[in-house]
């Protein structure tokens, strides 16, 4: 069989300019001909655009995961083409946590008077308003206002209905307004070391992504507990917490520090300003929950 005739297109489909490759040196698109339009051709295009171009992110994920601090650092080294973008990654982890929680988790801890979330409260649609504002409420603000609210019309069902849309609504730009705190305290603690606020968000967005992301590990407690495995519980919460503490350690030494200054002094101050960095994020985190929840509840009592 005689082969397809090549067109004859001296100019670049997307961009018009004239072409003197395979490639347009304007956009980069590539040159047509047939046999680009052929079935074999689509599948193994698609295929290498799975595993090639979204390889990217799993090399990110996979950098981001298992060597910290190490993403941030090549971007503020310039060094950002084989990487996904921080905010391409944070909205990646925020869905993928999402997913991963959809049947509910809470995780908190006790520091002195104050309970702060370890990670995002998910809770289910079907869990009524004042169970989630419960869940959700850890330092006990939303009390006057869910009695204010309290009336037949919110327990019903639409304002159900409403209070979780908009508390979901709400969830991401207010994740992203804990990003911008956390950037804010990375700064202020570590300002000398790195001066462009930038890359303090950067490193606060890597940092989110990767609390999102173990965080997810809790999403089986609640599955462990209804089938009587409540006593590895408390270690596997506890060895998810270490890991993002440690974590935090070296992320905080390799950017502001660099791993290859010796020395006991930035060990310490590692050690110090992750305990601040993993606290106030902590706080972040529920403080921003506590006032999405607000918003939620007092759209649904509003309008309900």
């Amino acid at each position: 069989m005689a082969a397809a005739p090549q067109p004859a297109n001296p100019f670049c489909a997307s961009c018009r300019r004239p072409l003197a490759g395979r490639f347009c040196s304007n956009c980069g698109e590539e040159q047509l001909d047939f046999h680009n339009l052929t079935v074999r051709h689509f599948l193994a295009h698609s295929l290498h655009e799975i595993f090639e171009l979204d390889g990217k992110i799993w090399r990110t994920l996979r950098t981001l995961l298992f060597h910290p601090g190490l993403l941030a650092a090549e971007y503020s080294a310039g060094r950002r083409r084989l990487y996904a973008n921080p905010f391409r990654l944070l909205i990646t982890a925020a869905i993928l946590y999402e997913l991963l929680t959809s049947g509910g988790v809470q995780v908190a801890m006790n520091v002195g008077p104050i309970v702060v979330s370890l990670a995002p409260t998910a809770v289910k649609e079907s869990t009524g308003i004042a169970e989630t504002v419960k869940g959700v409420d850890r330092f006990h603000l939303l009390g006057g206002l869910l009695a204010k609210q309290q009336h037949e019309k919110l327990e019903s069902e639409s304002a159900r209905e409403k209070f979780h849309q908009h508390l979901a609504k709400f969830a991401e730009p207010l994740s992203f307004a804990n990003v911008l705190l956390l950037a804010m305290a990375l700064h202020a603690l570590f300002g000398r070391r790195r001066h462009h606020f930038v890359e303090h968000g950067v490193f606060a967005m890597h940092f989110m992504s990767f609390v999102l992301l173990t965080a997810s590990l809790f999403a089986p407690i609640a599955l462990l507990l209804r089938a009587g495995w409540g006593s590895v519980v408390l270690p596997d919460v506890f060895a998810i917490v270490a890991w993002q503490f440690l974590y935090l350690v070296i992320a905080i030494r390799r950017f502001y520090f660099g791993l290859h200054i010796v020395g006991f002094a930035p060990k310490l101050y590692a050690g110090f300003g992750a305990v601040a960095v993993y606290f106030l994020n902590s706080v972040f985190i529920t403080a921003v929950q506590t006032l999405g929840a607000a918003i939620a509840l007092w759209m649904a009592g509003s309008r309900a």
